[in-house]
């Protein structure tokens, strides 16, 4: 038996060392969000059965973009912090995953992780 792979990515920040107007992870790059040229790298990893995308409660920008309805995504709610952030996305997964399977952690703005890694 093959063991699965499931990927969480926390995005429930709010860019408050940045500064900016807009959560890093929904400026924009290549034509689209910082955030979903990273999903879009892990939906290229066969692998991975499962993302979890973690977002703060009050995020009305995910849920508009396309991505966020791709059937390989599920939305859990952030935490106060990023631990807890990851913590929600892992409980999300304990209805799929087994004990068994890999996780994955991989920050909603870095987009730049390659495929092989």
């Amino acid at each position: 038996m093959t063991t699965s792979s499931y990927a969480v990515i926390p995005a429930a920040g709010i860019g408050r060392r940045m500064g900016g107007d807009v959560p890093k992870q929904y400026l924009s790059l290549a034509g689209k969000t910082v955030i979903e040229n990273t999903i879009a790298r892990l939906l290229q990893v066969r692998a991975v059965e499962k993302i979890v995308v973690v977002v703060a409660p009050h995020d009305r920008v995910w849920p508009s973009l396309d991505i966020s309805e791709h059937p390989k995504i599920l939305t859990a709610p952030g935490g106060a912090e990023r631990c807890h952030s990851v913590l929600n996305g892992l409980e999300k997964l304990g209805e799929f995953a087994r004990d068994d399977n890999w996780v994955m952690v991989h920050d909603a703005a870095r987009p730049c992780v390659r495929v092989a890694d």
